[in-house]
């Protein structure tokens, strides 16, 4: 007998994918802005890596989070909508 998979596994498992991409351009992003700037003071004196870096960059990014959750993860019900049935007593 075959089982059939729940489309809620099917779900979990595309948002698990994004998350892991998502996540994998970010700390990329942080990592070539720590290694690739320059250290000139540029706001309130701190380096430039650690203005780009560790306050712009994380604001884009959650910016950016809104939106993806936003348009591409869908609301998915966490509890089995289907009713009981009760055997009469």
């Amino acid at each position: 007998m075959k089982q059939t998979e729940d489309p809620r596994i099917k779900v979990s498992r595309r948002v698990f994918l994004l998350a892991w991409v998502f996540f994998s351009l970010y700390l990329a992003a942080v990592l070539a802005a720590s290694y690739l700037l320059g250290i000139r003071p540029r706001l309130w004196g701190l380096p430039q890596w650690v203005t780009i870096g560790n306050i712009l960059l994380p604001a884009v990014f959650v910016i950016l989070l809104i939106i993806v959750v936003e348009k591409l993860i869908p609301d998915v019900s966490l509890t089995d909508d289907k009713p009981e049935r009760r055997e009469p007593e």
